[in-house]
């Protein structure tokens, strides 16, 4: 048998998705390693991605952060949480399609992200299309697009949103291209 978590609240759910929320391919918020994100969720700092955006400086720095290889602790100096914040920032800026990509929706995958990206001029738009809508973007099918709806139809996927927007996040796609 093999046993998993389905909560949302759950702890190691919850740093796979800051994990893949902070990746390269997604928001590429560099520094914000497992560790780290360990540390945040663990101390109850950070419940979703909007939180990383929330949290004052002065949370970041002098914080204690246990490495996993060595096993000692290290507080994190001003210069590596200057660059933690730095990246939090300039991921603010981030594209439309990697921001789709970081939401971790069911089947929107980096390649459905972009062609959405190409599909709509902002994440409104997206969120506000219906299934058929969506499937009259390319790459984009009847699974993917009622993936989108139901994703978008929880509440809290639409706090989240809000909290983001209000973090300032980019919401405009650099790829739209209403001829496609």
């Amino acid at each position: 048998a093999i046993w998993r978590c389905t909560s949302s609240t759950c702890p190691a759910q919850l740093k796979e998705r800051l994990f893949h929320f902070g990746s390269r391919r997604a928001m590429d918020i560099e520094h914000l390693g497992e560790v780290v994100i360990g540390q945040l969720v663990d101390r109850g700092m950070v419940k979703d991605f909007a939180d990383l955006y929330a949290l004052p400086g002065e949370t970041w720095e002098g914080m204690e952060i246990a490495e996993t290889k060595t096993g000692s602790t290290v507080k994190l100096g001003v210069p590596r949480t200057k660059r933690i914040r730095d990246a939090l920032e300039r991921s603010k800026r981030a594209s439309l399609r990697r921001l789709l990509f970081g939401l971790g929706i069911l089947h929107v995958g980096a390649g459905v992200a972009k062609a959405l990206g190409r599909g709509f001029a902002a994440l409104d738009d997206v969120f506000a299309a219906s299934v058929d809508q969506l499937t009259e973007c390319e790459d984009i099918g009847e699974v993917i697009a009622q993936s989108i709806v139901q994703w978008w139809g929880d509440p809290v996927n639409r706090k989240l949103v809000e909290r983001l927007r209000k973090a300032g996040l980019n919401f405009k796609s650099e790829l739209y291209n209403p001829a496609i």
